[in-house]
């Protein structure tokens, strides 16, 4: 008798789910940022002289803070990748929601259950019965007898 196998989304599917539903939110903001970055851009038009001298002196300056700062880099290279753990579960988390959600909605709007979790290989409801794929064992090597 068969063991009916349960659907497992796996995470990476359920973080772009986040990921995107973050994008779509992100986005809706876009407007609102770039008028008040128009309005600090406009503060910022004065333009200052700037001198050989004064571009040479901060080059070395830079110079010397990116020699300092160099340890600094491999350690905030590692706490990123922390970060970048926490918010890959947290995408993970925000997509597990969205399908949630979206399931919840589709049984509102009355999307038979058959549909939404048909097995793979089933005949969908609209198609007639008998013309799903038959799943396919795979082929098995003939031998020969040993000789004796």
């Amino acid at each position: 008798m068969p063991t009916e196998k349960t659907k497992r989304i796996p995470a990476p599917l359920y973080a772009a789910a986040g990921a995107g539903d973050l994008a779509y939110r992100k986005l809706r903001t876009l407007p609102a940022k770039m008028a008040q970055l128009r309005g600090k851009v406009a503060e910022l038009r004065p333009v200052a002289t700037v001198t050989e001298h004064d571009m040479r002196a901060d080059l070395d300056r830079l110079r010397g803070t990116a020699r300092r700062n160099a340890a600094a880099v491999v350690s905030g290279a590692h706490a990123a990748q922390e970060r970048a753990t926490v918010v890959y579960h947290g995408l993970v988390a925000r997509g597990e929601q969205v399908v949630r959600t979206m399931r919840s909605d589709a049984a509102e709007v009355g999307v038979p259950a058959e549909i939404e979790a048909a097995p793979a290989g089933a005949a969908s409801p609209g198609e007639p019965a008998g013309t799903a794929e038959a799943p396919t064992k795979p082929a098995t090597k003939r031998t020969r007898p040993a000789a004796k």
